[in-house]
């Protein structure tokens, strides 16, 4: 093309920029549609996924929660062996948070704000057993297994199965077809190698291969070829085709890297071990929920003593405000008196009203009776509300326990989970750093194979023939069997490290320092251990005796508030002045009762601690951890697999590789040091005081002045032993026990209520009924089981 007409062209494609402009421009369809219903203006937005899973009755069922304007007008009780059962039963999802720190608040948006699959479970040691990796197994194009490279990690293996599966038999098979065309380099005429080459080609090959624990890799392989071209017969070949079957037998034994049971069932052994460790955090998972009911059980309880106790305050209140008032109007007294007595009772109504249904207002309880009522219920597996209100049936422990310090260490020192699981993974870091040692050493294999070969004019025929070849009608088969052609064959391989082994060394170093960080760990986990074990055996003595201190401020502030009561009805001493003094006399009682029944509910919540640091909790709640049942096939199976065993001769060979790693399992059901419903548990003197209800104490203080007070408290020994007798465990006489009958709960109601009713065991009474109308409730304490059946209402899901 001339130059001229470039130029022309460059003019008119600038004439045509000018004159139209640079701007985009959408294209033109002959089937034009103007909706633009395929338009997305977006590429990402916030869909519903597209499940179907079938919400619990709890969720969608729910009543009106309760409240100021919903107060609870009936009850269901519910003894601690009840409610842990219930949570037993209902605890799919373990709905406790994670660690051992002692769980007081609502454990409900933890869970809810939880990634999906973080939360525990029962699933959780079957996920983890069947945990396995996505990669196939590797063979190479002769059929061999190849072995994993590299040091074993434990978190780079799934569970037991998976890590077996590196010892399956793995087979493969190749066909191959390709044909030849093609002109090549030589003279005219040549019968041997002709100028236009044209042939074809094909093999076949199946092969099993299976890696064997001590490291070697045995293959049985099966290769077939078959080959045709256009070299004449007669001159270069005898027959048109012929066919090569080969049966080959191949070891490929490590004498250096990879060489060993030991090494080589590492991966195995890791494995295992993390199916312990998922093990383990189920069991902290269990063991958290169950104290975690404990807790909030012995909470519902003192709320319901907090709100008993300030309406009895508000109550007591009321009625000064009504003498108060009666007095100034017939002139007796001045309105300070009455204004006084006023706002205390308007002071003890909030603080009623605050632990029924909670207040962040500082000062007062957070979460209420009502709170503390649905923090049970959420952990036991109840909705939120049901229209029936729990109220606990049993009643905290006042016996004097005392714990053997060198014993509740060694226990808690042997069986708590923390540690054993600690120990666990010290036991992954020294066979990681075997794992690591062995690496160093440089890849020396020895292979050798042994071959039976067969080559014929076809591949089979129905009739030995007994033509070798090269004859015509020979066949690759029967040359095979026969034996006449065999082949034996041996190599070494070798490949060392890279010079310096600086990979392998930082790898040996690093499991080194890992081993040293997981001992130290051990050590200052016991340390930290024994530390929690003093705090909880310090505020179990301190608990106890406070209790004590609180029933003598408790027993003293009532005298003072009888010694006020007698003067104003004898009209004696300025009147202003008693009621002053008696209202903040109620004030002190009102406090020192609360203190007393906060005191009991810690006293009982830190001996649940105890025992879960020690690992006993379990144990005192007579919890034990199995696994599900198997389908019949597996049992046959693994009776099959022990027949076969156990009909099979054994040799001594004078040692265990791999080593020793596991002791043995944990013994469950074990003896419960410290607990009173335990056989054989016996607790001597270690306080002065006995153990006594806060209104029988009251009762005996009120009747004979300050000798009577005296008597009271006066140091006793023992406090608690413990007899067994038919195989039920009781507490001797020598231990107080609480009635629960001596204590009077009182409504629920706010000023004018409806008579509340409580549901238990098809019985039904008001709470307004005396201790003499209500069924009898026996006072003897038994063993806790989570098997018993549960409330008459409350059915498992």
């Amino acid at each position: 093309m001339s130059r001229p007409l470039f130029r022309w062209a460059a003019v008119i494609q600038i004439c045509l920029t000018f004159c139209t402009g640079c701007q985009p421009t959408q294209p033109f369809f002959v089937r034009q549609d103007d909706s633009m219903a395929n338009f997305l203006a977006q590429s990402m937005d916030i869909e519903y996924a597209d499940t179907q899973v079938q919400s619990l009755p709890e969720a969608t069922q729910t009543a009106i929660p309760l409240g100021p304007s919903n107060l609870p007008e009936e009850f269901v009780e519910l003894s601690l062996e009840d409610c842990i059962a219930m949570a037993m039963q209902n605890s799919k999802i373990l709905r406790v948070v994670g660690g051992s720190n002692q769980q007081t608040g609502s454990v409900s948006n933890a869970l809810l704000s939880a990634q999906p699959g973080q939360l525990p479970s029962v699933y959780d040691p079957a996920i983890m057993a069947t945990t396995s990796s996505t990669q196939p197994l590797v063979v190479d194009s002769q059929g061999n297994r190849v072995a994993p490279r590299g040091s074993s990690r434990s978190n780079q293996v799934g569970g037991v199965e998976d890590a077996l599966s590196e010892f399956d038999t793995q087979f493969s098979a190749i066909f191959g077809y390709n044909t030849t065309d093609r002109p090549r380099n030589v003279g005219p005429g040549n019968p041997f190698n002709p100028q236009l080459f044209q042939g074809v080609d094909s093999n076949g090959q199946a092969a099993i291969s299976k890696r064997h624990a001590n490291g070697t890799i045995t293959t049985a392989r099966f290769t077939t070829v078959y080959s045709r071209n256009n070299i004449p017969t007669g001159v270069g070949r005898n027959v048109a085709s012929d066919y090569t079957a080969a049966l080959e037998l191949q070891v490929t034994q490590p004498l250096l890297r990879g060489r060993g049971t030991l090494v080589n069932r590492i991966p195995v052994t890791l494995a295992r071990i993390n199916e312990d460790l998922a093990l383990h955090e189920f069991e902290i998972g269990v063991r958290n929920m169950v104290q975690a009911v404990e807790h909030a059980y012995w909470d519902l309880y003192c709320g319901y003593r907090a709100f008993d106790t300030a309406r009895i305050a508000r109550d007591s209140a009321r009625s000064l405000w009504k003498v108060a008032n009666e007095r100034l109007k017939i002139g007796k007294d001045a309105p300070q008196a009455a204004f006084q007595a006023e706002g205390l009772y308007y002071q003890f109504d909030a603080q009623m009203r605050a632990s029924l249904n909670g207040s962040t207002v500082p000062g007062n309880d957070p979460e209420g009776l009502v709170g503390r009522e649905r923090r049970l219920r959420e952990l036991i597996g109840w909705g939120a509300t049901d229209g029936q209100f729990i109220r606990p049936l049993d009643e905290p422990s006042l016996a004097r326990i005392q714990f053997n310090w060198c014993d509740v260490v060694g226990e808690g020192l042997t069986r708590s989970v923390e540690l054993r699981r600690q120990k666990w993974a010290i036991k992954q870091d020294e066979l990681e750093l075997i794992s690591a040692r062995n690496q160093v050493l440089p890849q020396l294999d020895l292979v050798g194979f042994y071959r039976f070969l067969g080559v014929g004019d076809t591949f089979a025929s129905s009739q030995r023939s007994g033509i070798a070849f090269p004859n015509p009608g020979s066949n690759a088969l029967e040359g095979l069997t026969d034996g006449g052609s065999q082949e034996l064959g041996a190599r070494l391989e070798f490949t060392p490290q890279a010079f310096g082994k600086r990979r392998a060394m930082a790898n040996i170093q690093n499991s080194q320092f890992q081993i040293k960080k997981t001992q130290e760990e051990l050590r200052e986990k016991e340390v930290m251990l024994v530390f929690r074990l003093a705090d909880a055996w310090t505020k179990i003595e301190s608990d106890y005796e406070l209790i004590h201190v609180y029933q003598q401020q408790w027993a003293a502030n009532q005298k003072e508030i009888n010694v006020y009561q007698a003067q104003i009805e004898e009209n004696v001493g300025d009147l202003a002045q008693l009621l002053d003094q008696l209202l903040r006399a109620e004030e002190r009682r009102t406090r020192a009762e609360q203190q007393y029944h906060n005191a009991v509910c810690d006293y009982n919540k830190w001996i649940v601690n105890l025992h879960a640091l020690k690992g006993s909790l379990l144990d005192l709640n007579s919890i034990e951890l199995q696994e599900g049942a198997w389908v019949d096939k597996a049992y046959w199976d693994a009776e099959e697999r022990a027949r076969e065993r156990a009909g099979g001769i054994y040799f001594d060979y004078g040692y265990t590789r791999p080593a020793v790693v596991s002791n043995g399992p944990v013994q469950q059901g074990m003896h419960t040091e410290g607990n009173i419903s335990d056989h054989g548990a016996s607790f001597g003197a270690g306080s002065d005081y006995d153990a006594a209800p806060a209104q029988e104490f009251l009762d005996r203080a009120m009747e004979g002045g300050e000798q009577n007070l005296e008597s009271v408290v006066e140091p006793k020994s023992p406090t608690a032993r413990l007899e067994s007798g038919n195989g039920v465990r009781t507490v001797s006489n020598t231990a107080t026990i609480s009635d629960r009958d001596q204590y009077n709960w009182g409504g629920l109601g706010i000023d004018e209520q409806p008579r509340a009713q409580v549901v238990r065991a098809s019985q039904e009474y008001s709470l307004s009924d005396t201790a003499a109308n209500r069924p009898t409730v026996s006072g003897q304490r038994q063993p806790r089981v989570a098997n018993s059946s549960g409330a008459a209402s409350w059915t498992p899901r």
